[in-house]
């Protein structure tokens, strides 16, 4: 029972990013000794670490050492949907790391007359000196790991826009759908998907097959996938059957 109840306090905290005591002693119905007895077995894995009446989840890799992975394959996938805007498009784009290298591939192109919104700061900071492109940033609370934007005014702010363009990284890939690791980012693609009328999910082949903690939303929320060239063929039927269109670059 210990290792079972050791198992799902990881996985509510690694969810909430934090919990008190008083909230893991109300959820498990056991005593307070037990709870911390708990939350000291998990510190001494050095992913979480407590703190006065709770602990928080930290163990999460910075968004500089993301980026360093599959940079080409990333890279590949950002010159084509370079290439899918158009002057006057306004668009999302995620704090995702391949998304971070479509500002990139912006920020470096000819295009005019688009309108960048983002809730990434890394995305911003790239696209800071683009003066061919108008460049929107949400607010909100920042994620540090991630450079980006979430929480209540971040929500809301994706709630009351609406564009024709939105690109969207994702941590997992599986027949369910789309998922991240961390809860609060998970809500705000969610808002992006049903703010754009067209919507790219973009991930590469790594992402197949792997599930995050936390699903935003289903396979059915793209319009677009796209993704490099070594994904799995049985892909191509799923994509179909979901009314998606795959591109493998």
């Amino acid at each position: 029972m210990s290792e079972k109840r050791l198992d799902r306090l990881s996985e509510l905290i690694k969810q909430q990013g934090s919990m008190s005591v008083q909230e893991l002693m109300d959820y498990f119905q056991v005593s307070d000794m037990t709870i911390r007895r708990d939350l000291q077995k998990l510190e001494q894995t050095g992913k979480f670490q407590r703190f006065h009446g709770g602990i928080r989840f930290v163990d999460e890799t910075h968004l500089d050492k993301r980026e360093a992975c599959q940079q080409e394959e990333k890279m590949r996938i950002a010159r084509y949907c370079l290439t899918q805007l158009q002057p006057r498009d306004t668009i999302i784009l995620d704090s995702g790391t391949t998304t971070i290298q479509i500002a990139t591939a912006i920020a470096e192109s000819d295009i005019r007359d688009i309108t960048v919104i983002t809730n990434s700061l890394a995305a911003a900071h790239r696209l800071r000196n683009a003066e061919h492109i108008s460049l929107i940033v949400s607010g909100g609370e920042l994620r540090h790991s991630s450079q980006s934007f979430v929480g209540s005014t971040c929500r809301s702010f994706f709630e009351n826009i609406y564009v024709n363009k939105a690109f969207i990284a994702t941590g997992g890939i599986t027949e369910k759908g789309f998922s991240t690791a961390n809860f609060a980012e998970a809500e705000i693609k969610l808002c992006m998907a049903k703010a754009s009328a067209r919507t790219y999910f973009v991930a590469d082949s790594t992402k197949f097959g792997q599930r995050s903690l936390n699903f935003f939303a289903p396979l059915e929320a793209a319009n677009v996938l796209v993704t490099d060239d070594g994904v799995p063929e049985e892909w191509d039927a799923l994509c179909a059957q979901h009314q998606i269109e795959l591109v493998k670059v």
